[in-house]
């Protein structure tokens, strides 16, 4: 029954590999639009992608897609480049192999002549199964907080090289996009892209920077629009403005980095404390093993 199960499996998975779907035009300018940094992954078979497009858009139609859970995965999705098919056919190949997996491990042990309780597999099956589904929602959340991470301390960057732009005589248009087009970095890439698209639709500079800030959920990327909105509407002293907000940038990420540190120290200590436990125990044990030997 394994057997037959894994050849059809097989089966379905090659031809739905060798079926070609041509992408929408929406697709091709979403793709466009997303960070060309983190490659989709291509060890995912067509099967599975398509059963978490046909999940999303079973989803769009109903109340799922107001849900405030769903819509709190949106800016992690825009900042990793993932696509919400994606994530639904992970969770939905996870949720398999924590389903069928322990199954498949009690038949094999079964065949091999182990006795393994019934009550064994079901056990397992009902904590694989909820840490299969989800753990492609934790891996998301982890690698969009490290690349909001990182984004800030390039935007730390970018406003220090804005100023020194403005100090030259640039305007304020010119000095944002030629800061963003310093760096080959993913993130001064992703601006330099929202700068360039918003100079040839008539979009103001810091309204773009807002609305990627606001998507990609970057708080410090929708102040910094803010200030240079008060700079291009109200006249306010932009260099001034943008330095200090340069300065409070950095201390923000010094901040993060010593509490990052404090935190990885505190982990160290159980660690450590076992550590000298095992030394102590080493240590001791011929001294206890003889006094009660001679006991």
């Amino acid at each position: 029954m394994a057997l037959g199960a894994l050849v059809g499996l097989g089966i379905i998975g090659t031809v739905y590999g060798f079926r070609a779907s041509t992408p929408s035009l929406e697709a091709i300018t979403g793709a466009m639009s997303r960070p060309a940094a983190k490659a989709d992954g291509g060890g995912r078979s067509r099967a599975s992608a398509g059963i978490g497009r046909a999940i999303v858009e079973w989803a769009d139609t109903t109340a799922l897609s107001t849900n405030p859970r769903w819509l709190a995965l949106q800016p992690s999705l825009v900042i990793t480049g993932e696509t919400a098919e994606g994530l639904v056919s992970k969770m939905v190949v996870g949720g398999g192999i924590g389903l069928i997996g322990p199954a498949l491990l009690w038949m094999a042990a079964a065949m091999a002549g182990g006795t393994v309780a019934p009550l064994g597999p079901v056990l397992l099956t009902m904590i694989a199964l909820p840490v299969g589904t989800f753990l492609p929602v934790v891996r998301l959340l982890g690698g969009a907080r490290d690349r909001r991470r990182h984004f800030r301390v390039v935007i730390g960057s970018f406003v220090d090289l804005v100023v020194l732009s403005l100090a030259g005589g640039v305007g304020i248009e010119g000095a944002l996009l030629a800061a963003s087009q310093v760096s080959g970095d993913w993130a001064a890439r992703r601006m330099a892209r929202v700068l360039s698209t918003a100079r040839d639709g008539g979009l103001s500079p810091w309204a773009a920077l807002g609305r990627l800030g606001s998507e990609i959920g970057v708080s410090e990327l929708v102040e910094l629009s803010t200030t240079l909105e008060l700079a291009g509407t109200e006249g306010a002293r932009i260099r001034q403005a943008l330095s200090a907000r340069a300065v409070a940038l950095r201390r923000h990420e010094q901040a993060d980095a010593e509490s990052s540190a404090n935190a990885m120290t505190e982990r160290l200590f159980l660690p450590g404390a076992l550590l000298l436990f095992g030394f102590l125990l080493f240590i001791g044990y011929p001294a206890f093993s003889r006094v009660i030997g001679g006991l």
